[in-house]
């Protein structure tokens, strides 16, 4: 009969394999550095997670809220495959950008073009800062790991660069927005832009006392200032 884990134990493993593997990526991270941050043996949790993968598996839980496994016994290790499929399903799930898909099928601009790009960049600010926590893992894991790069790099990261890319294209040329030297650095100042404030901030060493909705209104207005609407 397996033994019954100690209450809550499983929630304080997936917070902490969150932590190590955002900070170390997948590679570097060990067992043995969860078990640090909680202040365990390696042995310990070992008694709850069959191996680094099953705990890996448990900070992808973490940082997307998912429910974790209910079992007594250690969690299993979940075939890699499978793995890389629940990022995918999560993802899809979790990291849509609707408004920014139809904007760019929209042949013509609105008659309230300001309006628009707005709704843009609230959707991309609100998306990072809801998943901030799943962007960061899969940011600092995706090197260490092929599928997960093709996955996160070339096909979310990619797909939408290129989606402000084509928006702020189509509008430049149709003249509802002002041109700019290049439409590919235009789109990822606002990706980025947005990355650092709504994401990045959160883990600065030396952080600055922000209100969060100042914050967001505050990028708000200067991207669209920077676009001059």
């Amino acid at each position: 009969m397996a033994r019954k884990r100690p209450e809550g134990r499983l929630a304080a493993l997936a917070e902490a394999a969150l932590s190590q593997f955002s900070q170390r990526g997948y590679r570097r991270a060990q067992v043995a550095d969860v078990a640090a941050e909680l202040g365990l043996s390696p042995g310990t949790v070992y008694g709850s997670v069959a191996s680094k993968e099953a705990l890996f598996d448990l900070a992808v839980r973490a940082a997307f809220d998912e429910r974790l496994p209910e079992s007594d016994g250690p969690v299993a290790e979940p075939p890699l495959e499978a793995l890389v499929e629940r990022v995918n399903r999560l993802m899809r799930d979790r990291m849509q950008t609707p408004e920014i898909v139809r904007a760019v099928k929209r042949q013509r601009a609105p008659a309230d073009v300001r309006g628009e790009l707005e709704t843009l960049v609230r959707e991309q600010y609100d998306l990072v800062a809801r998943n901030r926590r799943a962007i960061r893992l899969l940011d600092r894991c995706a090197a260490d790991w092929p599928a997960l790069a093709e996955l996160y790099h070339r096909g979310a990261r990619g797909g939408l660069n290129r989606r402000w890319e084509r928006y702020l294209a189509r509008r430049i040329e149709t003249g509802a927005l002002p041109p700019v030297p290049d439409t590919a650095i235009a789109g990822r100042l606002v990706i980025e832009t947005i990355a650092w404030f709504a994401m990045h901030r959160h883990g600065d060493p030396n952080p600055q006392p922000m209100d969060d909705a100042k914050v967001r209104e505050t990028v708000v207005t200067m991207l669209l200032r920077g676009f001059g609407v």
